[in-house]
């Protein structure tokens, strides 16, 4: 697994062993960021369920301001922290060792709790979490009007074209796995 474009092309990522973590296909975010096409540059962004934050680091290297990075388990963490050190973005991520769904209620309670330009989330396929967020997030107020959420999931799994404030507008199939591209209003 590399970082596919930006200033840290060509760096490598590790994640965890084990069957506990899904790392995006390098094909699949590379189809995720072309379709996100000049929503990246500036934006703050939040990885949740992050894995080995392949995601974030691809946002950040290709011009993101800022990636917050949400993972509950605290050995794929320290390979986040890893991953960021070793592409020297570390200065521009945050890694938070909490449950996706917990940090979403704690960071709405929070004063002065930030924005987001941009969500990230490749929960564990087929155990619900995809819809679970997406309903968390269709009444969020950390997401700025205008941003993105991509949330994956299984390909034989549908979600909602439309929950509160979000609209899907693309859905992109790639193998086994689904993009669902979400607009905040």
């Amino acid at each position: 697994m590399r970082v596919i474009a930006g200033t840290r092309k060509g760096h490598l990522l590790q994640a965890p062993p084990g069957v506990w973590t899904r790392p995006t296909s390098d094909r699949t975010r590379t189809i995720l960021f072309d379709l996100l096409q000049g929503k990246v540059s500036g934006a703050v962004a939040v990885d949740l369920f992050a894995g080995s934050g392949a995601l974030g680091i691809e946002a950040l290297s290709r011009g993101a301001r800022q990636a917050d990075f949400v993972e509950k388990n605290r050995r794929a963490a320290e390979f986040i922290r890893r991953n960021l050190s070793h592409t020297h973005l570390e200065d521009h991520a945050q890694v938070i060792v909490a449950d996706a769904f917990a940090f979403l209620h704690r960071a709405e309670a929070t004063e002065g709790r930030p924005a987001y330009d941009l969500l990230f989330a490749d929960p564990p396929y087929q155990l619900g979490h995809a819809a679970r967020l997406l309903e968390a997030l269709s009444h969020s107020r950390l997401l700025n009007a205008g941003a993105v959420a991509v949330l994956e999931e299984t390909a034989r799994q549908e979600l909602a074209p439309q929950q509160g404030r979000l609209r899907c507008y693309l859905r992109r199939v790639i193998g086994e796995t689904a993009l669902h591209f979400y607009e905040v209003s």
